[in-house]
């Protein structure tokens, strides 16, 4: 009856009967919005863990093991020229650090094991970091999926699974792309369906926010192939969409070599 008595007082005359009996309201104000806030934050916390499984579980990695890297690992020292090699770890930190705040693609150029797998999961890791989902596809992963479709048809769903996921994913990173093309003194044009569902993600993730007008998703590729290299193996169409235009987006690994 005394709580149905003062749900009908006004804010004023609740607020006196409180402090007449030693409550004060300013403070317990104060502990329901910090309750309200830590309950919200955890609740976000939740939901990105879940995605963040999801997309965990639809990556392709190659051989099946999982990597990981930070750019406190790079050591420019590895390298005979290691101030070019402290460059490229630099221009991929600013990168990452930009990715925080804005959308688009990035692509890393090089030979076979100067580190551009692992600058590219370093970048993961710091948008990782900043609550945003990422996602790793081995192209020749991939590869390997839709040459397996034509003899066991179940892993058809598995690839749409795949496809669905590269094109809803925060951040997604397409590693060696191009490999699925044959040796460079040998390239050969990527199977047409391959060609067809990359084509479907790379224009899906150019979508833009109808408020903002900005990209909502960015790509990141590394390659051992130019984008010449690239035009051999797959529709302009679907490079114009991935390897971006702009210079200081492009990472070149020129002057380093295989520490692997």
């Amino acid at each position: 009856m005394q709580f149905a008595r003062l749900l009908g007082l006004s804010d004023t005359a609740r607020k006196k009967f409180f402090e007449a009996h030693g409550v004060n309201t300013e403070d317990a104000k104060d502990r329901f919005a910090e309750r309200d806030k830590r309950w919200h934050q955890n609740l976000e916390n939740a939901v990105f863990q879940k995605h963040l499984r999801f997309f965990d579980a639809m990556s392709l990695w190659s051989g099946d093991e999982r990597l990981s890297f930070q750019f406190s690992d790079w050591d420019p020292h590895k390298q005979q020229n290691p101030q070019t090699a402290r460059k490229v770890g630099k221009q991929c930190f600013g990168l990452a650090k930009s990715l925080l705040t804005d959308n688009f693609n990035v692509a890393l150029i090089g030979e076979p094991g100067v580190g551009k797998t692992s600058l590219s999961l370093a970048m993961l890791d710091t948008v990782h970091k900043a609550k945003r989902t990422t996602m790793f596809v081995s192209t020749m992963e991939l590869a390997l999926l839709f040459d397996q479709s034509i003899q066991y048809r179940e892993i058809e769903g598995r690839i749409n699974d795949i496809m669905t996921a590269m094109k809803r994913v925060d951040v997604l990173l397409l590693d060696d792309f191009g490999t699925e093309g044959g040796m460079k003194k040998d390239l050969r044009p990527v199977r047409k369906d391959m060609q067809d569902a990359l084509y479907s993600v790379a224009n899906a993730r150019l979508a833009v926010d109808k408020k903002t007008g900005k990209r909502t998703k960015s790509t990141i590729v590394t390659t051992n192939n130019s984008p010449q290299q690239l035009l051999a193996m797959y529709n302009d169409k679907l490079i114009s969409r991935l390897i971006p235009k702009e210079q200081e987006k492009i990472v070149l690994f020129d002057g380093l070599e295989d520490v692997r």
